[in-house]
C-alpha cells in the first residue's frame, strides 16, 4: 500500500477515515486530487490509480463515506446511517477534507475524482463549491434510470414511512446490486457487472470493507439525489469553464449499457461547457479502473489531467 491513514472530525463531531497519498517529492508538484469511491466500495481501492498520480506529481486523498470503509469500521457499523440527509453529510465531510487538503497544499490545483456513487456526489458537490474546483473527473456516473428509478424511488420512500431510515431492507439491496447483475447471466459471482477481470472480481468479492447491506436512508438518498442531478438546474450549476472528463465501459449496468452515461454527457454539452471530454470504452463494465484494458484507461486519465494542469 501507498497511502497513510488519517481520522478528521466532520462538522457533526463525526470520525471520518481518510487516506494520502503524498506526491512524489524528486517530481514536480502538480496538483491535489481528491476521490470520492462508489457505493459498497472505500477509498482503499483507489491505491493504484492513486500511486499513479503519486507518481506524477500529484498528492491524494479520499476519505471513506459514512457507513462504509474504514469510517464505519470506527464505531463496527458498516453500512449504518441514522442521519436525515446522506448526500448532504457526505459531501460536507468530502468538503472538509478539501479543506485540509489546501491547507496542507496552498495555492495549488485542485481536481475532484469521483466514481459512480462518488460521481454523483461530485457532481452534487460542484453545485455548491464549483469556485475551487480546476478540474472534474466523473468515472461511471449515471443519469436517472426513469422506469427502475421511480419504482425503486416509489419503494424506498414507501418502505422507509414504515421502518425507518436507520433499518435495512433486502429488496432495496437486490435493487441496487442484483439487477445489475442480470445483465450479465449465466453469472460466475455476484459481481460479474463490475468488470471482465475476474481477478479483480474476485478481490472486490473477498474484500472485508465491502458492504452490501445499507440503512434504508442510504438507498433512498441516492435515489432521489440521482433525479435531482440529472435535471436541468444541477448541469446550469456547472460552471462553463470547469474541465470535465467523463469515462464509462458501454456495458457498464449504472450507465444504462452507455446510454445513460451519454445523456449525461449531452446535457453538459448543452450547458456549452468549453473543455468536455467523454470516454466511452467498448466492453467495459462499471469499473473502468479495474477493466482488462484498466492500465490504458489510467494512462488516459493522466494524459487528460497533466494537460490542464500546464499552466
Amino acid at each position: 500500500m501507498h497511502y497513510n491513514t488519517h481520522i478528521l472530525q466532520a462538522t457533526d463531531g463525526e470520525s471520518i477515515c481518510y487516506y494520502k497519498w503524498e506526491a512524489n517529492p524528486k517530481k514536480p508538484f502538480k496538483g491535489i486530487v481528491q476521490i470520492a469511491h462508489g457505493l459498497g466500495e472505500h477509498a482503499g481501492r483507489y491505491d493504484a490509480m492513486a500511486h499513479l498520480l503519486q507518481e506524477e506529481g500529484y498528492s491524494v486523498y479520499a476519505n471513506d463515506h459514512r457507513a462504509h470503509g474504514k469510517t464505519a469500521e470506527i464505531k463496527r457499523l458498516f453500512g449504518y446511517y441514522d442521519g436525515n440527509e446522506y448526500f448532504e453529510d457526505c459531501i460536507e465531510d468530502m468538503h472538509v477534507l478539501s479543506n485540509l487538503m489546501k491547507a496542507e497544499n496552498p495555492k495549488t490545483k485542485f481536481i475532484l475524482f469521483g466514481h459512480s456513487m462518488g460521481s454523483l456526489f461530485s457532481r452534487k458537490y460542484v453545485t455548491k463549491y464549483a469556485e475551487e474546483l480546476d478540474a472534474l473527473i466523473l468515472s461511471g456516473t449515471a443519469s436517472f434510470i426513469k422506469g427502475l428509478g421511480n419504482i425503486g424511488l416509489f419503494t424506498a420512500t414507501t418502505v422507509t414511512a414504515f421502518r425507518g431510515r436507520a433499518r435495512g431492507n433486502e429488496m432495496l439491496k437486490s435493487f441496487f446490486f442484483g439487477e445489475f447483475n442480470k445483465k450479465f447471466k449465466t453469472n460466475r459471482t455476484n459481481f460479474d457487472w463490475l468488470s471482465r477481470d475476474e481477478k479483480q472480481v474476485d478481490l472486490f468479492a473477498t474484500d472485508p470493507y465491502r458492504v452490501e447491506d445499507f440503512s434504508l436512508g442510504v438507498f433512498l438518498d441516492i435515489i432521489k439525489n440521482s433525479k435531482k442531478l440529472n435535471k436541468p438546474d444541477a448541469f446550469k450549476a456547472t460552471p462553463k469553464d470547469l474541465p470535465v472528463l467523463i469515462f464509462s465501459g458501454d456495458k457498464d449496468p449504472v450507465g444504462e449499457m452507455g446510454k445513460g452515461v451519454k445523456r449525461v454527457a449531452k446535457e453538459y454539452e448543452r450547458r456549452g461547457m468549453e473543455d468536455l471530454t467523454f470516454n466511452l470504452y467498448e466492453g467495459g463494465r462499471h469499473e473502468m479502473l479495474n477493466e482488462t484494458n484498466a492500465e490504458a484507461v489510467k494512462q488516459e486519465v493522466i494524459d487528460w489531467l497533466n494537460v490542464r494542469m500546464q499552466d
